[in-house]
């Protein structure tokens, strides 16, 4: 073998040694907000997450058909009251995920936690897929809300404004209509922190009541205005997927339960005989 071969070979070995020290490191590695985005998100739609999407159309479609949507405005029409307590519950809704996310975030970093950083991260993916899921099916759905002044401009009474959906593209905006976003959002960030950390009964108390309230603060708010029922539902069973692949796959990165890419520097030999020389790259 040329010596300028040889030299160049052990040139590279030595350049390389940030790849293999990085290799080598031992202790728990901080999460990154974006690990396995792309396969928790691909959870949420395979399996039993796939059964729970269905369920949501699923119910949907029932309670649309046999008139449950519209019992339930009625009442909540005929009751002002359940709106005016739910003014909290929505509220809460929106300015919720962004404390939840912010305090588990700030205090990841305060305290040196790779955990509290990782639970952080969790919710942050659950409630931005949730957020953008959520938002493209509004998109094409098109459900009017079954607040009373959508009649008669788009239906003749509320029964056939609790059965309308206008397919097509933003023929219903993007805040109200099908699913619930509010219940979205809380339901998945919520599952995400109940997956995250599965020995707490606490946490899954806190889901289901957290989840529940939001329904009901949706359904009734506004005089049972703000959405239908069966946009609840389906909010909290398309979302809770999302939860549970997030919280899952969070853990496994702060758990080293899969393999983590490293990210440096290589530089490999040229062998070819008529090229002397070494490539200069950067793994992912």
């Amino acid at each position: 073998m040329p010596l300028r071969t040889i030299l160049v070979t052990l040139a590279a070995l030595v350049l390389a040694r940030p790849v293999l020290a990085a290799e080598d490191e031992a202790g728990q590695v901080y999460p990154r907000p974006f690990d396995r985005l792309a396969h928790n998100f691909a959870d949420a739609f395979t399996g039993p997450g796939l059964a729970f999407q269905l369920a949501g159309v699923a119910a949907t479609s029932v309670m649309v058909t046999q008139d449950a949507d519209l019992q339930v405005h009625r009442y909540f029409r005929d009751h002002t009251a359940w709106g005016h307590g739910a003014y909290p519950v929505v509220i809460a809704g929106v300015v919720g995920p962004m404390a939840l996310w912010g305090g588990l975030h700030v205090a990841g970093h305060a305290s040196s936690s790779p955990e509290t950083v990782g639970a952080s991260y969790a919710v942050f993916q659950a409630g931005a897929l949730t957020l953008g899921y959520v938002t493209l099916l509004k998109l094409f759905t098109g459900r009017p809300s079954p607040n009373e002044d959508n009649i008669p401009e788009l239906a003749p009474d509320d029964v056939a404004l609790s059965r309308k959906f206008r397919p097509g593209l933003y023929r219903g905006g993007v805040v109200a209509g099908w699913p619930s976003g509010h219940v979205a959002v809380t339901t998945a960030m919520l599952s995400a922190l109940a997956f995250y950390y599965p020995d707490s009964w606490l946490l899954k108390a806190v889901l289901v009541v957290g989840s529940a309230g939001m329904m009901l603060g949706v359904a009734s708010f506004e005089a049972g205005g703000m959405h239908w029922a069966s946009d609840a539902m389906a909010g909290a069973l398309m979302a809770f997927p999302i939860g549970m692949s997030t919280g899952r796959g969070m853990r496994a990165v702060v758990d080293g339960k899969q393999a983590k890419a490293q990210s440096a520097w290589f530089v490999a030999p040229s062998l070819r005989p008529e090229v002397a020389g070494a490539m200069l790259g950067r793994a992912f």
